[in-house]
């Protein structure tokens, strides 16, 4: 195995334990809604996409995010979790490099991804509720408060990512995440 490689799956490791804690470190009760919460847990998930690219940076949001509910108990939606949130890895990624790569405003890329993920997170959750769990009327209150998880997460990602980025570990991860 390579170097880089082993270096990158134990960044993901990291990175899906951050995940997990950040997930369950700090949790604000969504009143009126499913029962859930809003959380930090989305900036790990940004991070893991920028930097470790579609493969391990959706293997440590994606891991991360779903032992999180297994721990608080939302069992029923540890699967949407582990899909919503591979998801937005992968966008983050896909996005921030097309968009990084055609403007060349890192900034500017991270943040419209950012929101562009966050708008997937809400808008992923509120059809699991829906459509799979049938909490109608629930699914809908969700909504917003989904969303101002997704504008704590780029508040504090966008940021994060710029000091992170200058580190040459990092550095070395981000150019290597196609591969």
């Amino acid at each position: 195995m390579k170097k880089q490689n082993l270096q990158k799956m134990i960044a993901a490791a990291m990175l899906a334990a951050l995940c997990c804690i950040a997930t369950l470190l700090l949790q604000i009760p969504i009143p009126l809604a499913s029962g859930g919460y809003i959380n930090l847990g989305d900036c790990i998930v940004l991070l893991s996409g920028w930097f470790l690219g579609p493969v391990y940076g959706c293997a440590a949001a994606a891991i991360g995010s779903f032992l999180a509910d297994i721990f608080t108990g939302f069992l029923a939606y540890a699967p949407a979790t582990l899909l919503i949130k591979a998801g937005m890895a992968v966008l983050a990624f896909a996005l921030y490099r097309s968009m990084e790569q055609a403007w060349k405003k890192p900034l500017l890329a991270r943040l419209l991804s950012a929101l562009l993920c966050e708008l997937l997170m809400a808008g992923g959750y509120f059809l699991y509720e829906y459509l799979l769990l049938g909490n109608g009327i629930a699914a809908a209150a969700g909504i917003p408060w989904n969303l101002l998880q997704g504008a704590a997460a780029v508040l504090l990602a966008v940021p994060l990512s710029q000091k992170l980025g200058k580190i040459s570990n990092i550095r070395k991860w981000t150019e290597t995440a196609e591969k």
